[in-house]
């Protein structure tokens, strides 16, 4: 468990200007979380671009990849409402299309810090793999992805050392994003999976894939 206290407001006169609501939903957000609050995540709180309202967020990364950025969670507090999705990793913005898993609700701000705490706490709790492509002994192509929902976190596929003639293929067969971003669902199935975090029981892997839980290095660029 970690010692560091989430969502905490260190300096009372800091530059994101907190209002006594807002302080009131960190503090009681923190409290909330302190219990459960997992070492290799911090919960730190902020303001988008916009100043217009508080955001308690966290990023994910792979343990044994820390450097390897997986995806920011977060949720806007804005008056009464406040709304917890998957957060741009640039903009820190919500989704223009809210996730499955992602929270809206309204209420008072004791209430609203609980509901943001389960939340958390949920969404932190779901299953995250790493599936991985062989091809000649070399890893061409990996996608980290909820388990429980099989919804894709990031992915990257290096054309250099993937099967001759595969990427166009996917491209014809229209498995591609952006400018030219190869979207690996659109691959056979992978020849293994590491399980990352999250609770592996709530799981549903692809058949046929077996776990493992050494890898090698994971080329290219990675990418949503």
């Amino acid at each position: 468990m970690t010692t560091r206290a989430w969502f905490e407001i260190d300096d009372p006169d800091d530059d994101f200007e907190f209002d006594d609501a807002e302080r009131a939903f960190a503090s009681a957000l923190s409290e909330r979380c302190m219990a459960w609050a997992p070492a290799d995540v911090v919960g730190e709180v902020g303001r988008p671009d916009d100043w217009g309202s508080l955001l308690a967020h966290v990023s994910l990364s792979d343990g044994a990849e820390p450097r390897l950025h997986l995806m920011d969670l977060g949720v806007l507090l804005v008056g009464d409402r406040a709304q917890g999705d998957r957060l741009h990793s640039q903009l820190y913005s919500l989704p223009d299309r809210p996730s499955a898993w992602a929270l809206d609700a309204t209420g008072s701000t004791e209430q609203l810090a609980e509901l943001a705490a389960e939340w958390f706490r949920a969404v932190l709790d779901k299953p995250i793999v790493l599936y991985v492509w062989l091809h000649e002994g070399y890893a061409y192509a990996a996608r980290y992805a909820f388990a429980d929902s099989g919804e894709t976190i990031c992915q990257s596929y290096a054309e250099s050392i993937a099967p001759p003639g595969q990427a166009a293929e996917l491209t014809a067969a229209g498995h591609v994003h952006g400018k030219g971003w190869i979207q690996t669902v659109g691959l056979p199935t992978p020849s293994l999976y590491l399980h990352i975090r999250g609770d592996l029981e709530r799981a549903s892997t692809l058949s046929g894939v077996p776990a493992r839980t050494k890898r090698g290095p994971l080329p290219g660029l990675w990418y949503e």
